[in-house]
This record gives C-alpha cells, sequence and structure tokens, in this order.
C-alpha cells in the first residue's frame, strides 16, 4: 500500500501512561501534522454477545465478556479504518460508552487523515493484520503497581466504580490478560518507553522534563524516518 502516512502504534498495559505520552506528542507535532486513533471505540456492541434489553441481561453480559482480551473488539472494522486513513480518507469512527459497557449509536467521531496517524490502545500491538501497517511500534513499560494505581484513581473517579470492584476486576481478567496479550509487545516494539509516573490522564505541561525524555527516542524516529 502505498501512503503518505507514517502510523505510530503505542501499547502497553491499563494505566501505563500511554495515552499521556500519545497526547504529548500530538501536541509536540501540532494538530496540523497528526491525529490520535483510540482504539476503544471498536468495542463491539453489546448486541453482539447476546439480548441486551433488560437490565438482567446486560448485567449477566458485562460480568462474563471480558473486555481485555483483542477478541473484545471488531478488529476488521479497526484494521479497514485504519487503512482507510493511509490511504487518504477520513472515516467516521464509532465511539464507546464506558458507563453503559455499550457503543453510542447515535453518534460517531469524525477522523481526518494526517502525516502521522497515532494508534494508542492495550491493543494496539495485538492485532496480527495491523502489522504490516505500522511504521514504528511503541511499548510503554510502567510498573504493576503504578498502572494498578492509576486505574483505581480513574475507574473510582471517572467511571462511579467502587475499589473492590476494580480490584476484582483486576485480578480475574485484567491481570491475566495483560500478560498474555498486551506485555508480549515489549520484546517486539520497535522502541520501548519507560514510563517515568506521568499522570495516566490530565492536563500535560508541554516541555516538562520527563515527557521531554520520554518522547525524545520518538521524535528521533520520525526525524530520521523524514516524517519530521
Amino acid at each position: 500500500m502505498t501512503s503518505s502516512t507514517f502510523l505510530i502504534a503505542m501499547s502497553g498495559g491499563s494505566g501505563s501512561g500511554k495515552s499521556t505520552l500519545a497526547d504529548a506528542l500530538i501536541e509536540r507535532l501540532g494538530a496540523d501534522k497528526a491525529v490520535i486513533f483510540h482504539e476503544d471505540g471498536y468495542y463491539w456492541p453489546m448486541r453482539h454477545y447476546g439480548p441486551c434489553d433488560t437490565p438482567e441481561q446486560r448485567a449477566a453480559i458485562i460480568a462474563q465478556a471480558n473486555y481485555d482480551d483483542p477478541a473484545s473488539k471488531d478488529n476488521r472494522h479497526l484494521v479497514n479504518d485504519i487503512k482507510a486513513l493511509k490511504s487518504g480518507q477520513y472515516i467516521e469512527q464509532p465511539v464507546y460508552d464506558f458507563d453503559r459497557h455499550d457503543r453510542d449509536t447515535t453518534r460517531t467521531f469524525r477522523i481526518d487523515p494526517k502525516p502521522v496517524l497515532i494508534l494508542e490502545g492495550i491493543h494496539a500491538l495485538s492485532v496480527p493484520e495491523l502489522f504490516p501497517l505500522i511504521d514504528l511500534s511503541i511499548y510503554v513499560d510502567t510498573p504493576d503497581d503504578l498502572r494498578l494505581a492509576r486505574r483505581i484513581r480513574r475507574d473510582v473517579l471517572e467511571r462511579g466504580r467502587t475499589v473492590q470492584n476494580v480490584l476484582e476486576h483486576y485480578l480475574t481478567t485484567v491481570r491475566a490478560a495483560h500478560y498474555r496479550f498486551t506485555h508480549p509487545a515489549k520484546f517486539e516494539a520497535d522502541l520501548v518507553i519507560a514510563d517515568e509516573g506521568l499522570p495516566a490522564y490530565g492536563d500535560v505541561i508541554p516541555g516538562a522534563e520527563a515527557i521531554d525524555r520520554m518522547l525524545a527516542p520518538v521524535i528521533s524516529r520520525l526525524q530520521g524516518a523524514g516524517v519530521i
């Protein structure tokens, strides 16, 4: 495929700081040069798992579905949208509602092609069909305790969950799926970047020393490839 779009795939465990790093890279490159592509929108709608018309049916699906497995996403749709962007077409990306554990059928998010496309998510380096499309793969390596602390803070403050619920979810599915599907990419990625304790969400301060150090190898690769 001939393309002028440079695809960066950035992965790491939940709470690794990859979203913060991706946002910092967008800020550094400029919105006219780069665009971010979150994979979360491609979680299957709840009806994919069965009837979901009643609260009881929805609760049963939420309890059984493993959202940390790449199979929980519509990867064919995701790959086709990446291909479209790399070929210069815009896409209408699906939107996922985390509060409802379901895809929002009332709206989409338009993404226009840019010279740099940043695919970010826990499965960004776990879908084999994406491998030929990736120009630079990045794994954000963050200690488990820091990732868990961030996940607890995010899910409690932003998603209305209890600490007990977050811990049960982490111990039953999140941790195992991380080491099965996400962590192996650390040993295959073009760049492995050690997290320096950046917040997992919130405003990124331009020029912060830690962010500069984490971005430096990425910027170097982009300069070497003639992208910037």
